[in-house]
């Protein structure tokens, strides 16, 4: 996220007005007096999402948080930090993220030298892919277990967090890319909620069912007929006629995957078939601009995962 570097400084008010603006006000200390800060912020604000990495340079107590209306999700790549919500603490390192809302949180030390991705989600957005995915309002403010282990869909999570750094360094502003990157957002949201233990758990869970329903069916035929174009969520859920919950219920249960996990594979393999029956002079990156794929990088790392071949490869066996 170099190309979003947005603050570097030594001084520790201004470290602490910087920070406060990006994220929330606190209060901001050295706990080691000998110490001087070597602070640096990567951040990018989307309309849902704000994604970044940060450190301070030195150990630092935090205090005094006030409540913005949304949830963080804090990662070290290097060193630890604890992360206090009243009674409660989070002993985060790389394997180990704390997950907390900015009503809860009220205490933070970083070691000198922790580093981490921040990611920042509104709660009102949280909220509204919730009832989405539920079919009804929401009963009381929704709660996430503190803590979150990199196991199994909880690492898989901070999958897509680097899919959407990746994105936002390789894009270039476009209506495309902007459609792209606005998928993503709403995609780490609903994968936080499948993923992350929370008290709506027990409602976001499939329930069982022997017979395919329609509405899967209806939603295959429209992505099959509109995969050429951005498709949000919303649209789907739209199209099957049902709430999001049985959307959701019905494609892990009879496709493994989401609704947009699966209009991801289908557009992965148009971009073979294209590349299988290439014109002379057509490139893998222009086939890969057709259907959406615009971070081209990942790109071919994902299409050689899926297909033992890199997308180039695919492209040269056609000439």
């Amino acid at each position: 996220m170099g190309n979003h570097r947005i603050f570097e400084s030594d001084d520790l008010d201004q470290t602490r007005d910087h920070i406060a603006r990006t994220y929330c006000p606190h209060h901001l200390s050295i706990s080691n007096r000998s110490e001087r800060l070597s602070a640096w912020l990567n951040h990018k604000r989307l309309s849902q999402v704000g994604v970044g990495t940060m450190t301070y340079g030195a150990e630092v107590a935090i205090s005094g948080v006030e409540d913005q209306d949304f949830l963080l999700l804090m990662l070290p790549f290097r060193g630890a930090a604890d992360i206090g919500l009243g009674k409660q603490s989070v002993q985060c390192s790389p394997g180990k993220a704390a997950v907390a809302s900015t009503v809860e949180l009220d205490r933070m030390r970083w070691s000198q030298d922790c580093s981490q991705f921040v990611v920042q989600i509104s709660v009102p957005a949280i909220e509204r892919h919730l009832m989405l995915m539920t079919g009804r309002a929401t009963r009381e403010p929704i709660r996430f277990a503190p803590e979150m282990e990199l196991v199994a869909d909880r690492a898989s999570w901070w999958s897509y967090v680097s899919l959407l750094l990746d994105e936002l360094s390789g894009t270039d502003g476009g209506q495309r890319a902007r459609a792209s990157i606005a998928q993503l957002e709403a995609l780490l949201i609903v994968k936080l909620l499948e993923a992350q233990p929370s008290n709506y758990l027990e409602e976001l869970q499939p329930q069982s069912c022997r017979i395919a329903p329609q509405h899967v069916r209806r939603v295959e035929r429209f992505i099959a007929d509109n995969v050429d174009r951005s498709i949000t969520l919303e649209e789907l859920v739209e199209v099957s006629g049902v709430s999001a919950r049985a959307l959701f219920d019905g494609f892990r249960r009879f496709r493994g995957q989401s609704p947009m996990a699966y209009l991801r594979s289908i557009r992965f393999d148009r971009v073979r078939k294209d590349l299988q029956r290439a014109e002379p002079g057509e490139t893998v990156t222009s086939i890969a601009c057709r259907w959406g794929f615009y971070q081209f990088g990942r790109f071919a790392g994902q299409y050689r995962q899926i297909y033992g071949e890199l997308p180039s490869e695919t492209l040269r066996m056609n000439g």
